[in-house]
């Protein structure tokens, strides 16, 4: 699992993470049955408080992407395909209204916007 937060960004650090994870499972890079890091390994490496990853997994949990398996931590949770399929396009169309907001905010065009969303799909391609 790759994840990063922004310390900079006007998104909250809990919502970078939570989010992240949730298009990871939800675009299947997750796999039912995976195992999230450890609290604390994913505190450490990102430089956060264990309070907040230990929150960001609780969310998850409550949305039913994830389940705590106690001592054998955090696993993704068992789906339905077409649920999953439905959760993934809520999940997108926020991030969307997430990016749009955030351009507008930052003075940029609708054009530069596009720019950027097509050069991280590139980039990721």
């Amino acid at each position: 699992m790759i994840v990063s937060v922004d310390l900079t960004s006007p998104v909250p650090v809990f919502e970078q993470l939570r989010s992240q994870i949730e298009l990871q499972i939800l675009a299947g890079q997750l796999r039912p049955g995976h195992q999230l890091p450890a609290i604390r390994h994913l505190a450490a490496d990102l430089g956060l408080a264990r309070g907040t990853v230990a929150k960001v997994y609780e969310a998850l949990v409550r949305d039913g992407l994830v389940t705590a398996a106690g001592r054998h931590g955090t696993v993704v949770a068992y789906r339905h395909n077409e649920e999953q399929e439905a959760q993934a396009k809520i999940v997108l169309n926020a991030a969307v209204e997430q990016l749009v907001l955030l351009s507008r905010q930052l003075g940029i065009s609708a054009i530069e916007t596009h720019l950027a969303l097509d050069q991280a799909f590139a980039a990721v391609t």
